[in-house]
């Protein structure tokens, strides 16, 4: 094949071979939308070489044959829909079909190709590709990414920038990926190369990388924070061959470390047999199940709090989309864990976060629960549970066991499993000890971890929604990805806190926090007592709010006035006014850069404010500064507000436009 043609719209473009269409709203686009339903960059069309692909972006809608897909092969002729609702049709149609070329012409293809699937068998999340087949593989080696939720497909030797620049061939919305280039793959028929070339830094295993990274598996990374950054997955262009050949090393190296420790464990066996027989020492005065561990905590009350603790599957064991961790708060199986974990759609989460609702990660079918059955043995899959009551401002979720892990049905009564009874956070106190327990990735096992820290301060809401000043308490107890949703206990084995958050400082420093378990008594509450739980922190949406104008100008006053102009200096100012808005709502405001680029504050996210009175105007200065530019880009702005607890759209995006004179 030698080009695509595109067709939407009553209008129909050609490409060739080899070339990377965008479509969306954006002016920069290649393909332009006029519609409120498309994202500035909403899907992109490429090849590798051989074949045409077409995939999502990050957060967006793309339906074909009534089915959402993230990436997918072009065949022949293909009809997508993009849109929640598929609101425009896109018509892709291949021509000028030629023999299919191999990447080495002068080697004779024998055979027909094997199809071999994506294999994403390691990482901190370990996700599962399904779907997605490279046909001929072992002739036509390819790198195979993830991120976003998007897989994509290139070439040996193509140079694979990632960041958040949407001309960049990987594209991410996370604020923490660096706005212009954050790491870049490169590759050779032996494997990949990925080398960060970011100010936060990529993370592997939870380690910062301080050189280029060599990719002979398939690996997951995360760009910008090792906890809550984006998730990069690589896969380098290895034949079918040898991935088996890597799964059998690694299935080797297993068995080694296990016959390591094995015979670690019979010199010690020996050495302590060797000490009690020739009288040299006696049994501890205090049996070992009363005996106090690092950090204070008994040791019968760590093992019974390692009981009530559980890992949490975002799907099923063979097909998850990550975990968090959870703990057992009643004999009836109901679960403590964070609304990430559980529902990150839920109501709140986005403002919490400071992004759009439809950029959040889907929500998964179901919770795997997987139970620990010894400290040094690997967790099992033993049920499933789904949420009963959950705030994604406060990101915390109840989750009730309903089915065994096969997914028959159980009756919670007859379940009687080990929990831990509540604390509070009236006694809580600074420097008091505390035990932090989950299942972070970064420890890279299937058994539980222990750390141990003392509360080191109080931080309250920083959007001021809750007035309670110890709304989260930081610790030096060391968390990681797979900690949330975990417990946090005292000396006494109850609950005061759950892993929530680590916060990136300066000079990489880390602050690990942990949500009050006082701010979940009301969801605990209704969930006990079979009530439906009502947030009463952030004001809901009437569905009357109205956008009045857009504008830009020098000053907040220009901008909220509409003006649609300005010229290009070092400082601008974008409002959007409204009206007939509850006082409370939480606001938002996208400011979408000429080439696609959206505007984050500092702390990440859109820049957020709360309606005051029920007509006013959110204004937002931009600096060039902040672009590490001298003078803004010139070009189309795109403008949208955002509001109420899922920042859903209040009225159509809008343009306004710098340019070197100011005038349109």
């Amino acid at each position: 094949m030698t080009s695509l043609r595109v067709s939407v719209e009553g209008r129909e473009q050609a490409f060739p071979l080899g070339t990377t269409i965008r479509i969306g709203a954006a002016p920069a686009a290649d393909i332009v939308l006029n519609s409120p339903a498309i994202s500035p960059y909403h899907a992109r069309i490429f090849s590798d070489g051989r074949d045409w692909w077409l995939a999502a972006e990050a957060g967006t809608d793309v339906w074909v044959a009534g089915a959402r897909v993230s990436t997918i092969a072009v065949p022949d002729e293909t009809t997508a829909w993009l849109g929640p609702h598929g609101e425009v049709a896109v018509r892709l149609r291949l021509v000028a079909v030629t023999p299919r070329q191999s990447l080495q012409p002068q080697q004779a293809v024998a055979a027909p190709a094997t199809a071999v699937t994506a294999d994403w068998t390691e990482g901190s999340a370990g996700h599962t590709i399904t779907g997605l087949t490279v046909s001929g593989q072992d002739r036509l080696p390819v790198v195979i990414t993830r991120i976003g939720g998007v897989q994509r497909v290139f070439p040996v030797g193509t140079r694979i920038r990632v960041g958040r620049d949407p001309a960049l061939e990987l594209v991410s919305v996370n604020p923490l990926v660096s706005r212009q280039v954050h790491g870049l793959i490169t590759s050779d028929e032996r494997g990949a190369v990925y080398t960060d070339m970011s100010r936060r830094g990529t993370f592997h295993d939870g380690r910062k990388l301080h050189g280029p990274l060599r990719v002979t598996e398939s690996v997951i990374l995360r760009l910008g924070d090792p906890a809550t950054g984006e998730e990069l997955g690589i896969t380098p262009p290895l034949t079918s061959t040898e991935i088996d050949h890597n799964r059998g090393r690694r299935v080797l190296r297993g068995r080694l470390r296990a016959i390591a420790l094995a015979v670690a464990a019979v010199g010690v066996a020996a050495g302590l047999a060797a000490y009690f027989l020739t009288g040299s020492g006696s049994p501890a005065s205090s049996p070992p199940s009363s005996s106090p561990l690092a950090g204070g905590t008994p040791a019968a009350v760590l093992l019974h709090a390692e009981d009530a603790t559980v890992r949490l599957l975002l799907g099923s064991p063979s097909n998850y989309t990550g975990w968090g961790s959870g703990t057992v708060i009643a004999p009836t199986g109901l679960i403590l864990t964070n609304a990430h974990v559980a529902e990150p759609q839920a109501p709140g989460a986005a403002v919490a976060l400071g992004l759009p609702g439809s950029q959040l990660s889907l929500n998964p079918p179901y919770l795997t629960v997987e139970i620990t059955t010894g400290p040094a043995s690997p967790v099992m899959a033993r049920y499933r549970a789904r949420p009963v009551e959950v705030d994604g401002y406060l990101d915390f979720a109840l989750v009730q066991i309903d089915a065994t892990s096969n997914g028959t049905p159980v009756n919670p009564a007859t379940l009687h499993l080990p929990y831990l009874p509540l604390g509070g956070d009236t006694g809580v106190q600074l420097d008091q000890p505390v035990t932090v327990l989950g299942f972070p990735g970064v420890a890279d096992s299937d058994s539980i971890t222990v750390t141990s820290g003392v509360i080191s301060t109080f931080v309250p809401d920083p959007l001021g929604h809750v007035r309670d000043p110890r709304f989260e308490l930081e610790t030096t107890a060391r968390l990681a990805h797979g900690n949330s949703g975990g417990a946090a206990i005292n000396n006494s084995g109850q609950l005061i806190g759950v892993p929530s958050l680590e916060v990136t400082g300066e000079g990489g420093d880390l602050s690990w926090r942990l949500r009050s378990i006082a701010e979940a008594l009301p969801l605990i509450t209704a969930a006990r007592d079979h009530s439906a739980y009502h947030s009463k922190i952030l004001v809901q949406r009437t569905g009357a709010e109205q956008v009045t104008s857009v504008g830009i100008g020098s000053a907040a006053a220009q901008a909220c006035s509409g003006t649609q102009s300005a010229p290009a200096t070092a400082l601008a100012t974008y409002g959007v006014s409204y009206a007939q808005v509850p006082v409370g709502l939480d606001l938002a405001l996208l400011i979408a850069l000429p080439n696609g680029t959206i505007f984050t504050v500092p702390t990440g996210g859109l820049p957020q404010s709360i309606a005051t009175t029920g007509s006013g105007c959110l204004a937002v200065a931009l600096s060039a500064q902040e672009l590490g530019l001298t003078s803004l880009p010139t070009g189309t702005y795109q403008i949208q507000l955002y509001g109420g607890p899922s920042l859903t759209p209040i009225g159509q995006a809008a343009s306004v436009r710098v340019s070197t004179s100011g005038t349109p």
